[in-house]
Protein backbone atom coordinates (compact mmCIF):
# COMPACT_ATOMS: atom_id res chain seq x y z
CA UNK A 1 0.00 0.00 0.00
CA UNK A 2 1.36 3.41 -0.94
CA UNK A 3 0.05 6.92 -0.32
CA UNK A 4 1.37 10.29 -1.44
CA UNK A 5 2.05 13.05 1.08
CA UNK A 6 2.15 16.54 -0.48
CA UNK A 7 4.69 18.70 1.35
CA UNK A 8 4.13 22.49 1.48
CA UNK A 9 7.01 24.76 0.51
CA UNK A 10 7.52 25.88 4.12
CA UNK A 11 8.39 22.29 5.14
CA UNK A 12 10.31 21.01 2.13
CA UNK A 13 13.68 21.64 3.73
CA UNK A 14 12.82 18.68 6.00
CA UNK A 15 12.62 16.33 2.99
CA UNK A 16 15.51 17.62 0.88
CA UNK A 17 13.27 19.96 -1.09
CA UNK A 18 10.79 17.33 -2.31
CA UNK A 19 7.28 18.53 -3.17
CA UNK A 20 5.84 15.12 -2.23
CA UNK A 21 6.93 11.86 -0.64
CA UNK A 22 5.62 8.32 -1.05
CA UNK A 23 4.80 6.41 2.11
CA UNK A 24 4.29 2.66 2.17
CA UNK A 25 1.95 1.88 5.03
CA UNK A 26 -1.57 0.75 5.78
CA UNK A 27 -4.44 1.67 8.03
CA UNK A 28 -5.23 5.17 9.17
CA UNK A 29 -3.78 8.66 9.09
CA UNK A 30 -2.02 8.14 12.41
CA UNK A 31 -0.11 5.20 10.95
CA UNK A 32 0.88 7.22 7.89
CA UNK A 33 2.20 10.11 9.99
CA UNK A 34 4.05 7.68 12.26
CA UNK A 35 5.83 6.29 9.20
CA UNK A 36 6.55 9.84 8.01
CA UNK A 37 8.19 10.56 11.37
CA UNK A 38 10.19 7.33 11.22
CA UNK A 39 11.60 8.16 7.78
CA UNK A 40 11.77 11.95 8.07
CA UNK A 41 11.99 12.72 11.82
CA UNK A 42 12.26 16.49 11.43
CA UNK A 43 9.12 16.63 9.26
CA UNK A 44 7.27 14.31 11.61
CA UNK A 45 8.01 16.57 14.57
CA UNK A 46 6.67 19.56 12.65
CA UNK A 47 3.36 17.75 12.15
CA UNK A 48 2.74 16.07 15.52
CA UNK A 49 3.47 17.01 19.11
CA UNK A 50 5.14 14.95 21.84
CA UNK A 51 1.83 13.15 22.52
CA UNK A 52 1.49 12.16 18.88
CA UNK A 53 -1.38 14.59 18.22
CA UNK A 54 -1.59 16.97 15.28
CA UNK A 55 -0.08 20.31 16.11
CA UNK A 56 -2.59 23.11 16.48
CA UNK A 57 -1.37 25.07 13.46
CA UNK A 58 -1.19 22.14 11.06
CA UNK A 59 -4.09 21.08 8.83
CA UNK A 60 -4.09 17.71 7.08
CA UNK A 61 -6.41 16.73 4.23
CA UNK A 62 -7.04 13.14 3.13
CA UNK A 63 -8.12 13.14 -0.51
CA UNK A 64 -9.28 16.73 -0.10
CA UNK A 65 -11.20 16.21 3.16
CA UNK A 66 -10.03 17.95 6.34
CA UNK A 67 -9.13 15.13 8.72
CA UNK A 68 -10.48 17.14 11.67
CA UNK A 69 -13.91 16.94 10.06
CA UNK A 70 -13.54 13.17 9.64
CA UNK A 71 -12.03 10.94 12.32
CA UNK A 72 -8.81 12.84 12.96
CA UNK A 73 -5.79 10.57 13.17
CA UNK A 74 -8.14 7.57 12.98
CA UNK A 75 -9.29 8.60 9.49
CA UNK A 76 -8.95 5.58 7.15
CA UNK A 77 -6.37 6.01 4.38
CA UNK A 78 -6.88 3.96 1.24
CA UNK A 79 -4.21 2.71 -1.13
CA UNK A 80 -3.29 5.49 -3.54
CA UNK A 81 -4.69 8.23 -1.31
CA UNK A 82 -3.29 11.75 -1.40
CA UNK A 83 -2.53 13.49 1.89
CA UNK A 84 -2.00 17.24 1.82
CA UNK A 85 -0.29 19.09 4.67
CA UNK A 86 -1.06 22.80 5.10
CA UNK A 87 0.56 24.79 7.90
CA UNK A 88 -1.36 27.91 8.95
CA UNK A 89 0.16 31.37 9.03
CA UNK A 90 1.09 30.96 12.69
CA UNK A 91 2.81 27.71 11.78
CA UNK A 92 4.91 29.26 9.02
CA UNK A 93 2.84 29.56 5.85
CA UNK A 94 4.55 31.66 3.17
CA UNK A 95 1.30 33.27 1.98
CA UNK A 96 0.48 36.47 3.88
CA UNK A 97 -2.31 39.04 3.95
CA UNK A 98 -0.06 41.30 1.87
CA UNK A 99 0.20 38.51 -0.71
CA UNK A 100 -3.57 38.34 -0.73
CA UNK A 101 -3.80 42.06 -1.47
CA UNK A 102 -1.39 41.54 -4.38
CA UNK A 103 -3.64 38.78 -5.75
CA UNK A 104 -6.58 41.17 -5.50
CA UNK A 105 -4.70 43.90 -7.35
CA UNK A 106 -3.40 41.68 -10.13
CA UNK A 107 -6.24 39.28 -10.93
CA UNK A 108 -9.61 40.97 -10.51
CA UNK A 109 -11.68 43.22 -12.73
CA UNK A 110 -11.76 46.96 -12.08
CA UNK A 111 -15.31 46.84 -10.71
CA UNK A 112 -14.32 44.23 -8.11
CA UNK A 113 -11.33 46.30 -7.01
CA UNK A 114 -13.67 49.30 -6.76
CA UNK A 115 -15.42 47.52 -3.87
CA UNK A 116 -12.39 48.48 -1.77
CA UNK A 117 -11.78 44.97 -0.42
CA UNK A 118 -8.67 44.44 1.69
CA UNK A 119 -7.25 41.22 3.11
CA UNK A 120 -7.33 41.22 6.91
CA UNK A 121 -6.04 37.72 7.69
CA UNK A 122 -5.17 34.45 5.99
CA UNK A 123 -4.53 30.92 7.19
CA UNK A 124 -4.00 27.43 5.87
CA UNK A 125 -7.67 27.02 4.98
CA UNK A 126 -9.29 30.45 5.25
CA UNK A 127 -9.13 34.13 4.37
CA UNK A 128 -10.86 37.13 5.94
CA UNK A 129 -11.48 40.22 3.82
CA UNK A 130 -12.90 43.59 4.84
CA UNK A 131 -15.64 45.10 2.68
CA UNK A 132 -15.77 48.78 3.67
CA UNK A 133 -19.13 50.49 3.91
CA UNK A 134 -19.91 52.82 1.02
CA UNK A 135 -23.15 54.53 0.11
CA UNK A 136 -22.30 53.79 -3.52
CA UNK A 137 -22.92 50.11 -2.80
CA UNK A 138 -26.28 50.67 -1.13
CA UNK A 139 -29.54 49.66 -2.73
CA UNK A 140 -32.86 51.45 -2.42
CA UNK A 141 -33.60 51.85 1.28
CA UNK A 142 -29.96 52.43 2.21
CA UNK A 143 -28.77 48.87 2.93
CA UNK A 144 -25.71 47.31 1.36
CA UNK A 145 -26.61 45.53 -1.88
CA UNK A 146 -26.64 41.75 -2.05
CA UNK A 147 -24.59 41.88 -5.25
CA UNK A 148 -21.72 43.53 -3.38
CA UNK A 149 -21.85 40.88 -0.66
CA UNK A 150 -21.88 38.04 -3.18
CA UNK A 151 -18.92 39.52 -5.04
CA UNK A 152 -17.06 39.83 -1.74
CA UNK A 153 -17.84 36.20 -0.87
CA UNK A 154 -16.61 35.05 -4.26
CA UNK A 155 -13.42 37.08 -3.94
CA UNK A 156 -12.73 35.82 -0.42
CA UNK A 157 -12.92 32.26 -1.71
CA UNK A 158 -10.21 32.98 -4.28
CA UNK A 159 -7.92 34.37 -1.58
CA UNK A 160 -8.63 31.39 0.71
CA UNK A 161 -7.72 28.93 -2.07
CA UNK A 162 -4.60 30.94 -2.91
CA UNK A 163 -3.55 30.88 0.74
CA UNK A 164 -4.11 27.13 0.98
CA UNK A 165 -2.09 26.47 -2.17
CA UNK A 166 0.64 28.99 -1.36
CA UNK A 167 -0.12 31.27 -4.29
CA UNK A 168 -2.66 32.22 -6.95
CA UNK A 169 -3.45 29.85 -9.80
CA UNK A 170 -6.11 29.68 -12.51
CA UNK A 171 -9.56 28.87 -11.14
CA UNK A 172 -13.19 29.65 -11.87
CA UNK A 173 -16.46 29.82 -9.99
CA UNK A 174 -18.73 26.82 -10.50
CA UNK A 175 -21.42 27.65 -7.97
CA UNK A 176 -22.26 30.37 -5.44
CA UNK A 177 -25.32 30.30 -3.19
CA UNK A 178 -26.05 33.08 -0.71
CA UNK A 179 -28.56 33.78 2.02
CA UNK A 180 -29.10 37.24 3.52
CA UNK A 181 -30.15 37.36 7.15
CA UNK A 182 -30.22 41.07 8.05
CA UNK A 183 -29.51 44.42 6.35
CA UNK A 184 -26.11 46.07 6.58
CA UNK A 185 -26.17 49.83 7.05
CA UNK A 186 -23.24 52.10 7.78
CA UNK A 187 -20.69 49.48 8.92
CA UNK A 188 -17.91 47.44 7.32
CA UNK A 189 -18.39 43.73 6.66
CA UNK A 190 -15.81 41.07 7.56
CA UNK A 191 -16.01 38.30 4.97
CA UNK A 192 -14.43 34.98 6.02
CA UNK A 193 -14.17 32.16 3.49
CA UNK A 194 -13.16 28.84 5.03
CA UNK A 195 -12.40 25.85 2.82
CA UNK A 196 -14.45 22.76 3.65
CA UNK A 197 -12.81 20.63 0.97
CA UNK A 198 -9.73 21.18 -1.17
CA UNK A 199 -9.27 18.55 -3.84
CA UNK A 200 -7.04 18.22 -6.86
CA UNK A 201 -9.51 19.88 -9.22
CA UNK A 202 -12.30 21.30 -7.00
CA UNK A 203 -12.52 23.47 -3.89
CA UNK A 204 -15.52 24.07 -1.63
CA UNK A 205 -15.96 26.86 0.91
CA UNK A 206 -18.33 28.24 3.53
CA UNK A 207 -18.41 32.04 3.71
CA UNK A 208 -19.60 34.04 6.73
CA UNK A 209 -20.26 37.78 6.38
CA UNK A 210 -20.30 39.62 9.70
CA UNK A 211 -21.27 43.28 10.19
CA UNK A 212 -21.07 44.98 13.55
CA UNK A 213 -20.28 41.65 15.20
CA UNK A 214 -23.47 40.05 13.88
CA UNK A 215 -23.83 37.51 11.08
CA UNK A 216 -25.44 39.35 8.16
CA UNK A 217 -25.17 36.80 5.34
CA UNK A 218 -23.70 33.42 4.46
CA UNK A 219 -22.66 31.78 1.23
CA UNK A 220 -21.35 28.49 -0.07
CA UNK A 221 -19.00 28.45 -3.03
CA UNK A 222 -17.59 25.83 -5.36
CA UNK A 223 -14.52 26.46 -7.51
CA UNK A 224 -12.87 24.51 -10.29
CA UNK A 225 -9.08 24.53 -10.15
CA UNK A 226 -7.80 24.75 -13.71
Amino acid sequence: MSVTVLVPSALRTEVAGAKSVAVDTAGDLGAVLAEVERRWPRLGRRLRDEQGQLRRFVNVYVDGEDCRGLAGLATPVADGAEIQVLPSVAGGSEFSAADGDKVLAANFADWVRDLGLTVEEVGADYATLRLPWSGRLAREGGALSGQALMAAADTATVIAISSAKGGFGPMTTVQLNATFQRPVVGVDVLVTARLTKLGRSMAFAQVDMVAGGVLAAQATTVYALL
